[in-house]
């Protein structure tokens, strides 16, 4: 494995880990919010309990801990020992004196409020007993002290679950990975293989086509003749296949984007159709817009154009139209045919890999190898760009290409 290889791996295993770091932490969230939730509600409801309790208390000197009472009854008022200076409620106790008989029921909640002194947060609760006008005050603090050393608590299990997570993720999503990265990495070797044991022969081959029919016989026989200029033609075909393919398996190669002229790409590729077209009797037309000019490689979008027309020749009875045009911040390039048009049931699926893409077949027996608009639609993805199928009535088919402009 390269360098480069190797850096893609780690690349993706991080992406990997981050998107389950992400699922954990969402959960993780969601349980501690349940967790602090659920202790908060005892914590309250036991500052409830001890309020209730500690109101019927007869005695207000035996108290629990941090609890202290102070009892209204005929006029004299008694509290706990040790009470702090100010927490007392006297509003709240004269309030509750004041509502007579028509005042809170015997043992009723009364009312509730919060006063901090000396720094300590206390919860009151003054409530009317028959003549007895009884408040009571819990410290708080002790509650409060529990609830941050839980939410400390858990912010460290999450943040130690995380780590813990982070590194079990990674060393997965690794070794998960790996085995797709070597089949992967054999993948480009076989390419690159192929290439060089491939086109060399091709390359051959078609050198001694074209010498041999540059050094036919003037008199020699039509079909002898015919069947020379055939083997140069196939052998063209053999070597514009064999890119194709390359280009189809090889998918980890990048576009380098530089200003270039559709317009200018669309009739190189025209030119070199001419002569198929007219074997055909078919009219090639090259319409719209003049220096209209995207960021993409010169070579890719030859070769979508070559696929494009190709497409589109061996379906066409009598014209192919190749339109050149903007739309807002788009280049959109049409190719239209009058052939059968495309199956509206395989229409989804008409940019797969030798996917059978219309209701006819190739006209004069050409060789149709299913990797047109598969191509078309990668070197489209890799600018940035759509490929879609349009029908125009009442037959025919169009391959819109969409691409973004130079700016």
């Amino acid at each position: 494995m390269t360098i480069d290889e190797d850096r893609t791996l780690q690349r993706s295993a991080l992406r990997l880990t981050v998107q389950f770091i992400a699922v954990i932490f969402v959960v993780l969230l969601i349980v501690a919010g349940v967790v602090f939730a659920i202790v908060s509600n005892d914590v309250r409801e036991s500052n409830q309990r001890s309020l209730a309790v500690a109101s019927q208390l007869d005695n207000v000197q035996e108290t629990p801990s941090g609890t202290f009472i102070t009892v209204l009854e005929h006029g004299r008022q008694q509290s706990s020992q040790g009470i702090p200076d100010g927490l007392i409620d006297t509003g709240a106790l004269g309030a509750e004196a004041a509502s007579g008989d028509g005042g809170s029921p015997s043992g009723g909640a009364g009312t509730q409020g919060q006063r901090t002194v000396d720094g300590q947060t206390y919860l009151i609760s003054t409530s009317r007993h028959g003549d007895r006008v009884v408040q009571v005050a819990v410290n708080l603090s002790e509650g409060s002290e529990e609830l941050r050393r839980l939410a400390e608590a858990l912010a460290a299990a999450s943040l130690i679950a995380l780590a813990a997570a982070a590194v079990a993720s990674y060393i997965m999503a690794r070794r998960a990975i790996r085995p797709l990265s070597e089949a992967l990495t054999r993948q480009r070797q076989f390419v690159a293989d192929a290439s060089h044991e491939l086109r060399t022969p091709l390359t051959i081959l078609s050198t001694r086509a074209q010498i041999l029919q540059r050094r036919v016989p003037k008199d020699v026989s039509a079909d002898v003749s015919a069947a020379v200029h055939d083997m140069v033609d196939d052998a063209k075909t053999l070597t514009a296949i064999l890119d194709d393919l390359l280009a189809a398996a090889d998918t980890r190669s990048a576009t380098v984007l530089v200003p270039i002229d559709v317009e200018a790409v669309a009739a190189v590729a025209i030119t070199a159709f001419r002569d198929t077209a007219a074997r055909r009797t078919i009219t090639l037309l090259l319409t719209g817009e003049a220096e209209v000019k995207i960021l993409g490689s010169e070579s890719a979008l030859l070769r979508l154009f070559r696929a494009l027309i190709a497409n589109a020749l061996d379906h066409a009875e009598k014209e192919v139209r190749v339109h050149i045009a903007t739309n807002k911040r788009d280049a959109v390039i049409k190719v239209t045919d009058d052939g059968p048009g495309f199956d509206p049931a395989i229409v989804d699926r008409a940019f797969d890999r030798f996917a059978s893409t219309r209701s006819g077949t190739p006209s004069d027996g050409d060789l149709h190898y299913g990797l047109g608009l598969a191509l078309v639609a990668e070197i489209t993805r890799r600018h940035h760009g759509t490929a879609t199928i349009e029908s125009p009535a009442p037959s025919g088919a169009t391959v819109v290409v969409r691409l973004p402009l130079s700016r």
